[in-house]
């Protein structure tokens, strides 16, 4: 009758071992996975700001490359040449009013 109580004992014992090992192994996993979508969660956030950033940029670059367009066609060299250098063309006749 001795060993049966030992082996009771000793499966009580491995069961409960068993059960702690399966809850720790849980609790470890959940943890992981907790943290994985804490990380996921930042990076799809950092990768928002960064594609927010790059549309940003690029709406910039649309912008500068119109006004580079601007100030290399002929009208706004000839509206500067009229504007500051007081230049007419040749079938133009200039008035100067001196009453302002």
């Amino acid at each position: 009758m001795g060993q049966k109580k030992k082996n009771k004992k000793s499966k009580k014992i491995s069961g409960l071992f068993l059960r702690v090992f399966v809850l720790v192994f849980v609790v470890a996993v959940a943890v992981g996975i907790g943290r994985q979508a804490a990380r996921y969660r930042e990076v799809k956030d950092e990768t928002a700001s960064v594609a927010a950033q790059v549309k940003e940029e690029k709406e910039k670059q649309q912008e500068f490359e119109a006004r580079r367009e601007y100030y290399t066609s002929d009208a706004y060299i000839e509206q500067i040449a009229r504007e500051q250098l007081g230049m007419v063309k040749s079938n133009e006749i200039l008035y100067i009013n001196h009453g302002e």
